[in-house]
């Protein structure tokens, strides 16, 4: 009779474990994806003024529970934008003068920094320019995903240190959050 009541009283704690722990999981998500939709700021350089420019893409970053690391990739577009045609370019809209270019933003084995309206990611980003690697890579990258009282998790920033930020700026470039699963 003690050790069939021992054999329920394991058993029962076994399931209550598992339980505990697969609520717990499902309770934190893992896979976050979005849009970026931001501009950069205008800069002068030795050159002349450029910027700002149009920054647009999709991105998706991968959070595991196991490891407490993330991983990040973008896919973004970048063109000078309507305001630098008007004040640098002399009204002139030909496509051609905008300089459009694309950049790969990827960011693995990343720490992540748990705050009270969201969580940052931080680490070393490898950055490509048209396909092959960008003259500011690597270079710091720093993710910020926050929300609200309604969407927990509705915003996201990228904010990038030197050499990244002499080409994307310095302050955030911000998006937003489509899917939490």
């Amino acid at each position: 009779m003690k050790s069939t009541a021992f054999g329920w009283t394991v058993g029962t704690l076994a399931v209550l474990f598992l339980v505990v722990s697969i609520s717990g999981m499902a309770q934190t998500p893992t896979q976050f994806s979005g849009l970026i939709n931001a501009y950069s700021p205008q800069t002068t350089t030795t050159t002349g003024t450029t910027g700002p420019y149009e920054v647009r893409g999709p991105w998706s970053l991968t959070l595991s529970a196991a490891s407490g690391r993330a991983s990040f990739t973008a896919a973004l577009n970048m063109e000078l934008s309507d305001g630098w045609v008007l004040t640098e370019n002399g009204g002139n809209f030909d496509p051609n003068a905008r300089g459009a270019h694309t950049h790969h933003v990827s960011l693995t084995n990343a720490t992540v920094t748990w705050m009270t309206n969201g969580f940052q990611v931080s680490g070393i980003a490898t950055i490509t320019l048209n396909g092959s690697p960008a003259p500011v890579s690597p270079s710091p990258l720093v993710i910020t995903v926050t929300g609200g009282n309604n969407v927990k998790f509705s915003n996201i920033a990228l904010t990038f240190g030197s050499p990244g930020s002499k080409h994307f700026g310095s302050e955030a470039l911000p998006g937003v959050v489509q899917s939490v699963n």
